[in-house]
């Protein structure tokens, strides 16, 4: 099956960066929810794609999801935040549940935080190494994408393709999940999956 466009010019912009230098590349790959199964697709062709012998480029795929997660467990306060999601949806308050959102992003921005947490999954990867970031939607509505991307920069010498689920709005506008109002000023080049022809 042939490389996506889109994909092929993500894959070229890190190749690049491998061949001449320079500062790395920070992307989303924006699409919409509905098709995160695809995309999940998309990333496993343009992983082989850059570990093709010709290119050699190592492909760390790492999972917000599982950061997220892991994150609440070691906080010591899951169990807690769940019944107290649970309790605030059953009740239909939304002042409560944004307290919970609330908190889960605190949890988030405490050492070790989410963007500690990206750099030390890859930090034994050698130089050659692209870093795809995966499950963002865990995310929502807690802890921003914008956040984690601009707290990376300068930390993480290395290409960052972010998987977005989200709508594209205008050229520059991202509602995350679909949901929220857009919001812009990504540092970050925005390739949308564009829908078969």
């Amino acid at each position: 099956m042939p490389l996506r466009e889109e994909l092929r010019g993500i894959g070229e912009r890190i190749a690049a960066h491998f061949a001449t230098g320079g500062d790395p590349p920070f992307t989303l790959y924006q699409y919409l929810p509905t098709e995160e199964w695809q995309v999940r697709r998309d990333l496993g062709e343009l992983r082989r794609w850059l570990e093709a012998p010709s290119r050699q480029i190592v492909c760390a795929s790492i999972s917000l999801a599982d950061l997220f997660w892991r994150a609440l467990e070691e906080s010591g306060y899951l169990d807690e935040l769940i019944a107290q999601e649970i309790e605030a949806n059953d009740a239909a308050d939304s002042g409560a549940l944004q307290e919970v959102y609330s908190a889960v992003g605190e949890i988030l921005r405490q050492p070790p935080t989410l963007p500690d947490r990206v750099i030390a999954e890859v930090a034994d990867h050698d130089g050659r190494t692209a870093v795809f970031l995966y499950r963002a939607g865990a995310l929502y509505p807690a802890y921003r994408t914008s956040t984690l991307l601009d707290d990376l920069r300068g930390r993480l010498p290395r290409p960052v393709t972010l998987l977005y689920p989200g709508r594209l709005v205008g050229d520059y506008g991202l509602s995350f999940m679909d949901r929220t109002e857009p919001a812009y000023g990504y540092r970050a080049l925005i390739v949308p999956r564009e829908a078969p022809v």
